[in-house]
């Protein structure tokens, strides 16, 4: 939807602070054409006093924000009577000003949450599809012809006085390039302690397979 709500909204997911446990760059003129992962989400934050968030993202060359998140406030801007589950929809900030997000849906602790972003072949859209234990629950399509640049997975205190992200974990994890590039592979650590996430190709740097990452508990700053 797009909307003067969708405006409001993306005001008041202005970071207060983000944590980029991952940041993959593209170079030259290779570009990110498909990805996914798989979130498994532990309990809400112990204190609900802020907007936590976790979430993987692209980010393309036309400052299009394309986002799988799972947010937790009260009350949640997205979904009603949230407790202390999760919300969690595909989401899209266009050039970095106006919002765009599929239905948001409650995932209770312990759901895996699966974000699917892929160019459309036939449209040329970017099609953003997320799943709750296995079931289509969210999805749009957006950012026609953008490429890739960025990938990031992240924890973000949007709004408010956040308590520490819960721990949670990354799973079944790959990142599909345009052409194969052996040098977007990483092998240091991750940021914020977290442990895993060791990638590997298995056709010469065009396919990035992650192994699991597990992300303890992160305190903001």
């Amino acid at each position: 939807m797009k909307s003067v709500l969708c405006v409001l909204l993306a005001i008041l997911r202005l970071t207060l602070a983000n944590l980029d446990i991952i940041s993959l760059y593209t170079r030259g003129d290779t570009w990110i054409q498909e990805a996914v992962a798989t979130l498994v989400v532990g309990e809400v934050p112990s204190q609900i006093t802020g907007d936590v968030a976790l979430w993987t993202g692209i980010m393309t060359d036309k400052r299009d924000f394309l986002q799988g998140v799972t947010q937790n406030s009260q009350p949640s801007y997205y979904c009603t009577n949230l407790g202390r589950n999760w919300c969690t929809f595909a989401y899209n900030l266009i050039a970095s000003r106006t919002a765009e997000n599929g239905t948001p849906t409650v995932a209770p602790p312990g759901s895996r949450i699966r974000t699917h972003y892929k160019i459309n072949p036939d449209t040329q859209l970017w099609d953003q599809k997320v799943y709750l234990n296995d079931k289509l629950v969210s999805q749009i399509s957006t950012s026609k012809g953008y490429k890739g640049q960025i990938f990031y997975v992240s924890i973000e205190c949007a709004a408010g006085r956040c308590a520490p992200a819960p721990a949670h974990a990354w799973e079944d994890m790959s990142i599909v390039l345009s052409k194969a590039d052996q040098t977007f592979g990483k092998t240091t650590d991750w940021l914020y302690n977290a442990v895993g996430g060791k990638m590997s190709t298995p056709d010469a740097g065009k396919t990035w397979n992650f192994t699991r990452l597990s992300v303890p508990e992160t305190k903001f700053p």
